[in-house]
């Protein structure tokens, strides 16, 4: 057939055509005025890097980052994830709404209208978090910039404001808590370090005071105006090797410590947090997480996709376990081979006091305790130091993440969009008019002209004949 063919045949069937499209189109009107309206709520963060803050101590991401479609696609996923939607809930105390908590006990004892979902087993916050504000959330991140756009669709435009502006704080609120807690838990730990780092430090100072007093010794003599034999100055390299083979330990000493304080919570500890892959397979097992929660929405434990990503989150689950043991590991090792260097260096001491005379082991012994107050001292200075950056970055309440608009109730509705949809169903309607009219004339197989003889046959029509009815 032509497309003449085509035409005329829909000018033959017009009044199929004007039928469907008009059903369709009234259908559709009659929906779009029925269906229930949606306000959007919109907040707007973004993701901000100060470098000439004077706060600015190691808390902050780096600019690379920030920008890198990775950090924002993880910042996305923690926005959508249920770890917030559950702060929003809490927030809002939607939880302890009535009719919440009626629809809620109808999901639990599947007595709910909704006969194609399945009860639930879930208790209300993690309901509400995956089954209602998940469903109505969009995240958009702005085109070339840190912007975030927090969407939120709602019957109620006032509660579809209210809830983007809590996602909006619950986000804010979550992002300082992940960079100020790790040091405020090692301020405290620092602090009570701090105390014995003191007194060892005090206790070496007044028993080199007291040896003096002891030998009669008003200074000690700088180690390039003394004349020593080989014993001597072997002590005295060796006690500096042992000096800083303490301060060594003493640092695995604190490394292994919080590994036993932490109980068993190796990703709390500064080595894990540290490593760029774990913080890798962490953002990827935080994906994962988020399409696994979306999928058991839809389908159940038996579903292949779901076995499939449930045993991605497994594998990736063990491989960071896995990474942090051989982090805590290396701790232990390190601790290891600090004792056998400190134990070996203090036999060689031994060895080396045995072959010196009385007045070179007085000088040792002199020197001896110098070294061991000056490293206590260190130690002290080092905790010290730690302990007041920690205790620094723990007060300071700052984050990379800034409201920029809060969300205020939308005066017009985001759906139906009836224009829209009427024009939709326009050309919708005149395709299947169409789509039936030609459809309907390929069913009919009766000779309606000459025109369509000749075409059937291939030969020519010499004549025709009136019916009765027409003469």
């Amino acid at each position: 057939m032509k497309l003449q063919d085509y035409w005329k045949v829909i000018k033959d069937r017009k009044k199929v055509v004007l039928m469907v499209f008009f059903t369709t189109v009234i259908t559709t009107l009659i929906s779009s005025l029925l269906w229930p309206a949606k306000y959007q709520g919109t907040a707007t963060i973004m993701l901000d890097y100060d470098s000439s803050s004077p706060l600015n101590i190691s808390m902050a991401a780096a600019p690379q980052a920030l920008n890198s479609v990775e950090y924002i696609n993880t910042q996305v996923e923690l926005l959508e994830s249920r770890r917030i939607s559950v702060a929003v809930v809490n927030m809002l105390n939607l939880d302890k709404v009535p009719d919440v908590i009626e629809d809620f006990n109808d999901m639990k004892n599947g007595s709910s209208w909704k006969i194609w979902k399945k009860p639930t087993t879930t208790d209300i916050k993690t309901w509400l978090a995956d089954e209602y504000l998940s469903r109505n959330l969009k995240i958009a991140p702005g085109r070339d910039s840190r912007f975030l756009n927090i969407n939120f669709y709602a019957p109620d435009p006032v509660f579809a404001a209210a809830v983007a502006n809590a996602y909006a704080k619950a986000y804010t609120d979550y992002n300082l808590e992940l960079k100020v807690t790790p040091f405020k838990d090692a301020g405290k730990w620092f602090a009570e370090k701090l105390k014995d780092a003191k007194g060892y430090s005090d206790r070496s100072t007044e028993k080199l005071r007291e040896y003096q007093q002891k030998k009669g010794i008003i200074a000690q003599q700088g180690p390039q105006g003394g004349v020593f034999d080989d014993a001597v100055q072997r002590l005295d390299q060796i006690n500096r090797e042992l000096a800083t083979a303490k301060t060594k330990l003493y640092e695995t000493q604190v490394a292994v410590k919080r590994v036993e304080q932490c109980g068993g919570r190796y990703d709390t500890l500064p080595e894990v947090q540290a490593s760029g892959l774990i913080q890798g397979m962490k953002a990827e097992k935080l994906k994962l997480d988020t399409e696994l929660t979306e999928l058991s929405a839809k389908v159940g434990p038996g579903y292949p996709q779901y076995a499939r990503l449930q045993s991605m989150v497994n594998n990736l689950s063990g491989k960071i376990s896995a990474e942090m043991r051989t982090i805590v590991s290396t701790i232990r090792q390190d601790h290891s081979a600090a004792q056998q260097r400190v134990a070996a260096l203090e036999g060689a001491v031994n060895g080396l006091k045995k072959e010196s005379s009385a007045a070179s082991v007085s000088r040792y012994e002199m020197d001896s305790l110098t070294r061991e107050s000056e490293t206590y001292k260190q130690v002290y200075e080092a905790v010290l130091k730690k302990y007041n950056e920690t205790a620094l970055q723990g007060d300071i309440n700052k984050t990379n993440v800034f409201l920029v608009d809060a969300a205020v109730p939308p005066m017009e509705k985001h759906s139906p969009r009836i224009l829209l949809n009427l024009i939709l169903a326009s050309f919708v309607g005149l395709f299947l008019g169409a789509g039936l009219a030609i459809y309907a004339d390929h069913q009919d197989d009766t000779v309606k002209s000459a025109e369509t003889l000749e075409r059937a046959f291939g030969i020519a029509v010499l004549g025709t004949i009136t019916s009765a009815g027409e003469i």
